[in-house]
């Protein structure tokens, strides 16, 4: 009885770890290893608004914080590293926001205000942020190169970027001098990057699935041979890789945050494999890109008051 009763309660336990698991706050505790944040990280004029923002949507903007908090994931630590050839591993690289003069942090949350939450409702940041955004004063994307000179060999090279997604948090930019002089042209870039991969940790968070109605319109029974056919038939997904409805999904997603409408009209090749021009006849000669174009379209207004397309009119420029 007594040894029934222990299991009983064991697997109980087990049922509230697990649901407890699946809450957002709760994304903080990655198998054993277990985070602990406390905001405000000072008593800056700006740690209210961070403290607001955390009040209101639960999301930590953490100006202080170390590799675990953003290289760490189940399957491996992705921040880049060097070996004793100069090369290793590719990753990025995220170094925390300047603290030393107040106004680079406080103006950087005016910037992520602006070019990334307030393009979205209330709602729609709370379903869909990630549990931690990072607040960098730098970010790079580092990756292996070939040079031919004098023979073969492997380069490591890094670039600027924006911001990075990573598991269960964002990178963004501009905690530093530069966003003291940022201008129309970085502000567009920077809205392009962090809404674009804003969109694909929504996908890779499993936070959005297709509908009935947006799956159904188009036959994933079938193997395709060509884009164009593919295009043909509505699916956006690159046509040998086995394209998915939450593939498709996702595509959708990005194409509105990342193109303008006029981008998704221009006439191209149905060859080119490329967002631009899929409401346009060349590439959809069908009518089926439109038809599920305006199903995600409208699943966004409908149930989040949020258009997407807003937002790559913005972007996409």
């Amino acid at each position: 009885m007594y040894k029934n009763l222990y299991i009983s309660l064991s697997i109980l336990t087990c049922m509230l770890i697990l649901f407890q698991s699946c809450k957002k706050e709760a994304a903080l505790v990655a198998t054993d290893q277990s985070y602990g944040y406390t905001v405000p990280q000072g008593n800056h004029t700006y740690d209210k608004t961070i403290a607001d923002f955390y009040g209101k949507y639960g999301v930590y903007l953490l100006y202080k914080f170390n590799g675990k908090d953003t290289y760490w994931t189940p399957t491996g630590w992705k921040n880049a590293t060097v070996d004793s050839t100069g090369v290793g591993a590719a990753g990025y690289l995220a170094t925390q926001a300047d603290t030393t003069n107040a106004d680079y942090i406080a103006r950087q949350l005016v910037v992520l205000n602006k070019l990334w939450f307030g393009f979205y409702s209330d709602k729609f940041l709370k379903q869909f942020l990630p549990v931690k955004i990072m607040l960098c004063s730098g970010i790079d994307s580092v990756y292996s190169s070939y040079s031919f000179t004098p023979t073969f060999h492997t380069t490591r090279g890094n670039v600027a970027v924006g911001a990075w997604y990573n598991y269960d948090n964002m990178c963004v930019n501009y905690g530093s001098p530069s966003v003291t002089s940022m201008v129309l042209t970085d502000s567009i870039k920077f809205a392009k990057k962090v809404n674009l991969l804003f969109m694909q940790s929504i996908i890779t968070r499993n936070l959005s699935t297709p509908t009935d109605n947006f799956t159904t319109a188009s036959n994933y029974a079938v193997s395709y041979t060509s884009q164009a056919t593919a295009y043909a038939n509505g699916i956006l997904s690159t046509y040998y890789n086995s394209p998915t409805a939450l593939s498709d999904w996702s595509l959708y997603m990005q194409a509105m945050v990342s193109c303008t409408e006029a981008t998704l009209n221009k006439s191209q090749a149905n060859t080119t494999i490329s967002l631009v021009g899929i409401l346009n006849a060349t590439k959809d000669p069908n009518g089926k890109i439109r038809q599920r174009y305006n199903i995600v379209r409208n699943y966004f207004i409908n149930n989040y008051g949020v258009d997407l397309q807003a937002l790559g009119n913005y972007a996409g420029r």
